[in-house]
């Protein structure tokens, strides 16, 4: 927490996200003995020195967290507004450079693609995006329909789009108790990044759907295989 605003003073915000993603892991793993398994980490070289749009499907709030484990060193994340105002989380972001949006509404929208074009073409800072647009509690893994918004931009920037799919968690949480199982292994896979080079923007609705058919399809893949590992 001391190091975000020193990093804030040095005008890096990006690095702090990273920073923040650090604490985050160790939060995860030495606290509350949550061990988060990563496949296909070979796909994210392309965000070390590339600007990328990566998109993930959304569960809860602590997304966050197991986004931790795959977070490039210069990214930002785009989340409503309304988690701006939760204490630390919210401040942590904002230090961060963190984008918000108010859902609905046209102006921060607008707001959001210009800041993000500013990121991606300016600052060389990947994006990282929620295209389901809201939480997901699903209890079987199934995404909402996926947003236009990452696409357009990926079709705006040519940045490549990289996809990633967590497996489902609500069998490993108990929202009552507010608590996960202690030990328990989350699974990551990062896809195959899409090149956006050629990108026409009647091409956008064909990259959306097969975008949300691969993380769904992955998606599924991993909280299968959580199940059998749970009854083995």
């Amino acid at each position: 927490m001391v190091a975000s605003p020193l990093l804030r003073m040095l005008r890096r915000k990006p690095t702090v996200n990273w920073v923040g993603a650090l604490a985050m892991r160790i939060l995860a793993e030495h606290i509350l003995g949550i061990t988060v398994e990563v496949i296909g980490a070979e796909n994210l070289v392309r965000a070390r020195d590339t600007p990328c749009i990566i998109v993930a499907n959304h569960q809860n709030l602590l997304d966050t967290v197991w986004l931790s484990w795959v977070f490039p060193r210069k990214a930002v994340l785009v989340a409503n507004k309304f988690i701006s105002r939760i204490p630390v989380l919210g401040w942590f972001m904002r230090l961060g450079g963190s984008l918000f949006v108010e859902q609905g509404d046209k102006q921060s929208i607008k707001a959001l693609f210009e800041d993000s074009l500013h990121y991606l073409e300016k600052e060389k800072t990947s994006i990282v995006m929620f295209p389901e647009g809201k939480r997901n509690p699903s209890e079987t893994g199934a995404l909402l329909e996926f947003k236009k918004g990452a696409f357009y931009l990926a079709y705006c920037t040519h940045a490549p789009v990289i996809p990633i799919a967590v497996q489902c968690t609500h069998s490993l949480y108990s929202w009552p108790d507010f608590c996960f199982r202690r030990n328990c292994i989350i699974r990551i896979r990062v896809l195959a990044p899409i090149s956006t080079q050629f990108l026409t923007e009647e091409d956008i609705p064909t990259l959306v759907a097969d975008t949300r058919r691969d993380i769904q399809k992955a998606c599924l893949s991993l909280t299968s295989l959580a199940t059998q590992n749970a009854t083995t």
